[in-house]
């Protein structure tokens, strides 16, 4: 335990803490609109609606999110996050759909549901690019706290809600979330070392689309496979046990916050996989409760424990599966974002399939959990080992990557000469794929490459991996001979 608390204070950081806040307040802004939806339709008495409103909601995201997509293919997206004046737009749009959302109504939903989907885009774009730009060994840690934060923000809404009566509760959660919004969510930008040399106007569609992580199927395939159990446990649940489920977040969704804040306290980075496993498994049991004969209060607590834990588990999960296989890529944010909305849209096909669904087919819940324990656990293990999901091998990344900036500078590379570098140490490219990732001819590559091994006095571009690999342990020595000189 002293150990993990030491882990959990070196992960404390003025960086760590600005990418927690960004997605504690991006997480919190988004609980609180949904349960202002919740709350605005509780007065016609059917879900019916309130699922409708999710699928609204879903499919503007999932556009919006495609729209900026195709915006990365044409302009240098990253070079304009980095600008001051576009940091605070993400902020400024969600804080506009949290005041819009306190004057809805029954014929405005859908309007809002629009809104609501571009500003969390947005959000989700703010997110991401504070996340790339925070050290490996810290990202876990944010995320976690983040979540926990917007957990205890979902926890607020329902203490202000239940002390004011619906309109006013509305009006003043609205309010709240604007101000989070403007507080918190904000791009970071992006520094020179950080945003590509090849911009996205420069870059072909056949190569970025060619270079999507395979992975991202696979997430979607869990994501909405997990999303279709939640939703379907949660419809039944409040069917069969509808006054057990009244109050269910103010005394229970302290429990999201608490899986959070171990995951900060206790988990590695390299150790992702296991928060997928806890969130399913957690999602089985209150899956399994449903078949009691009748919920106790002792067993209704259970239920909802489990049931917001391992949503608080599957979220860590997510977050940091998307980073991971966007990180160290030419166009980080495009991948990112492309993940991401891999995700919303397979929140949305579960959305859309749970409605279509008659709700007494609940046998399919503990079909698909028992097929994501069998098969989604040891394949999201696989591809991440694949990889190379380790703390080691991401810091060992992380120092050749500093190393390539350092020498660029001493030498005076090329733009070119640089990236030809980056790819050969750090993307194990060949010479023969060179020039299609570069999108230029062999024959400029072949100059550019013998420029690049002159200056660094070395004779193939395949050895190039291994000076970089000496230089790192040379530099490394030389640090601690320093060290002991000081000392």
């Amino acid at each position: 335990m002293i150990k993990a608390i030491k882990n959990f204070s070196s992960n404390i950081t003025k960086s760590s803490m600005s990418g927690a806040v960004c997605i504690g307040g991006y997480i919190g802004w988004y609980l609180t609109v949904k349960f202002i939806c919740e709350k605005s339709l509780e007065i016609y008495g059917t879900s019916a609606f309130y699922d409708v409103t999710n699928i609204i909601f879903g499919i503007s995201l999932t556009v919006m999110l495609g729209v900026m997509l195709m915006l990365m293919f044409h302009l240098d997206f990253e070079g304009l996050l980095g600008h001051r004046y576009f940091r605070v737009v993400p902020a400024v749009l969600m804080a506009e759909s949290g005041i819009a959302l306190a004057f809805t109504n029954a014929d405005s939903f859908g309007v809002y549901s629009v809104i609501t989907g571009i500003c969390a885009s947005f959000g989700a774009q703010a997110v991401f690019s504070r996340l790339l730009s925070i050290r490996v060994s810290h990202r876990l840690f944010a995320v976690a706290v983040g979540t926990a934060a917007g957990g205890l923000v979902r926890y607020a809404d329902h203490v202000i809600y239940s002390y004011m009566d619906m309109t006013r509760g509305i009006y003043a959660l609205a309010v709240l979330s604007g101000l989070l919004a403007l507080a918190t969510v904000r791009s970071s930008g992006f520094s020179r070392e950080q945003m590509p040399i090849i911009s996205y106007s420069e870059a072909s569609h056949k190569i970025l689309l060619r270079n999507i992580p395979g992975a991202f199927l696979l997430l979607f395939l869990l994501s909405a496979g997990y999303y279709f159990c939640l939703g379907r446990i949660s419809s039944l649940g409040m069917e069969m046990y509808v006054p057990f489920f009244r109050m269910y977040g103010l005394y229970t969704y302290m429990s999201y916050v608490a899986a959070a804040l171990i995951i900060a306290l206790l988990v590695r980075f390299h150790n992702v996989t296991p928060l997928y496993v806890y969130g399913v498994c957690f999602l089985a049991i209150t899956g399994i409760m449903l078949f009691l004969p009748y919920f106790s209060r002792a067993e209704e607590t259970v239920f909802l424990v489990c049931s917001f834990a391992g949503q608080a588990c599957f979220a860590v999960f997510v977050y940091i599966f998307i980073v991971t296989f966007a990180m160290d890529r030419q166009h980080p944010m495009f991948y990112a974002i492309f993940g991401y909305a891999c995700v919303i849209a397979a929140r949305l096909a579960a959305d859309l399939f749970n409605h279509l669904l008659p709700v007494n087919s609940e046998t399919a819940v503990l079909s698909v959990i028992a097929v994501l324990l069998v098969i989604g656990a040891p394949a999201a293990y696989s591809q991440l080992r694949k990889y190379g999901l380790t703390q080691e091998s991401f810091e060992h990344h992380r120092a050749l990557r500093e190393l390539i900036i350092r020498k660029s500078e001493e030498m005076q590379l090329s733009d070119r000469e640089k990236y030809i570098l980056e790819l050969v140490v750090l993307g194990g490219y060949t010479m023969e794929q060179l020039p299609d990732k570069m999108m230029l001819s062999r024959n400029t590559v072949r100059a550019q490459s013998r420029n690049l091994l002159r200056k660094l006095d070395v004779e193939e571009l395949s050895e190039l991996r291994d000076h970089f690999d000496r230089l790192l342990v040379s530099d490394g020595e030389q640090e601690k001979v320093t060290a002991l000189v000081e000392d």
